[in-house]
């Protein structure tokens, strides 16, 4: 009966992130699943495979815990460019991940994205942008966690 319930437990867990998921194609879409209110946007391009990608999801989680509604943050998975990749395994590393915000499972052109985002394919890429869509700060490659949180301080002091 204890495994049974510790079972349950886990369970519900798990559950209670349930990665939200969604296979885009076009990057220019990508921006409208940003809450319409949200004054400062981060989006993070990384994948699975990407051990400095994985490393800095525990930091990512420290800013998007840091900031609450103040910043939306919203992650493009590249996984799909690896051959026999399942948008159900990029799931199931954000469940165990605990990540709460929103994901693209990219399938589109990888140059396209590359284009819209203005990066040669090195990842993790990490971009703060305003309410409408102005760039405003950029990192290539694994962010410092008490820097980012420094930075989105910063920005979100300036948009009040």
């Amino acid at each position: 009966m204890r495994k049974l319930a510790l079972s349950a437990v886990l369970s519900l867990s798990a559950a209670a992130y349930g990665a939200d998921l969604r296979p885009v194609s076009d990057p220019k879409l990508i921006a409208r699943v940003f809450p319409s209110a949200a004054k400062v946007r981060l989006v993070n391009v990384w994948a699975t495979w990407c051990a400095p990608c994985v490393a800095e999801m525990a930091d990512l989680r420290a800013v998007d815990d840091a900031f609450g509604t103040e910043l939306a943050i919203i992650g493009v998975s590249l996984d799909d460019m690896i051959p026999d990749t399942k948008p159900v395994q990029v799931k199931t590393f954000l469940d165990k991940q605990k990540v709460a915000w929103p994901n693209i499972y990219y399938t589109g052109n990888p140059d396209a994205l590359g284009d819209h985002y203005d990066f040669d394919g090195q990842i993790p890429l990490t971009i703060l942008y305003d309410a409408r869509g102005k760039e405003l700060w950029r990192t290539q490659g694994t962010i410092k966690k008490d820097d980012m949180i420094a930075h989105v301080r910063e920005i979100v002091r300036r948009t009040k």
